[in-house]
């Protein structure tokens, strides 16, 4: 079910071809609506470290054990910090956007091919 989870995480996020949430709400019924929550999640996370890469400020960010991460944001304009906690596959959809990546301190993914390769036979 988790593998399940993610996979619809990824492609809410493909700008190529992403899944539709009106087109696919049935998809979201039950235990998969928390792929919606991670994806916003993920995409407000995205626009605060564009933010942060903009103003040139480095987010702290903490190992977690099992491969998750912990990171520590200040607001742009107020004296408050975000503190946000990923495990690691959450880490793995942040890295894959050039903030998050950057956050990180990784090498930004390459994207896969938008058309997907012809089936043989």
């Amino acid at each position: 079910m988790r593998e399940f989870l993610y996979k619809l995480v990824r492609r809410l996020q493909e700008s190529a071809r992403p899944l539709s949430r009106n087109k696919h709400f049935h998809t979201f019924e039950g235990e998969t609506r928390q792929a919606l929550r991670i994806d916003r999640h993920l995409r407000n996370l995205v626009a605060h470290l564009q933010a942060l890469r903009d103003a040139g400020e480095r987010p702290r960010v903490r190992p977690l054990p099992g491969g998750g991460v912990q990171l520590v944001l200040r607001h742009p304009t107020l004296a408050v910090v975000r503190t946000a906690t990923l495990s690691e596959e959450e880490a793995r959809l942040l890295a894959r956007h050039p903030a998050g990546a950057w956050a990180l301190g990784e090498p930004v993914a390459k994207e896969q091919s938008a058309a997907p390769a012809a089936k043989q036979g």
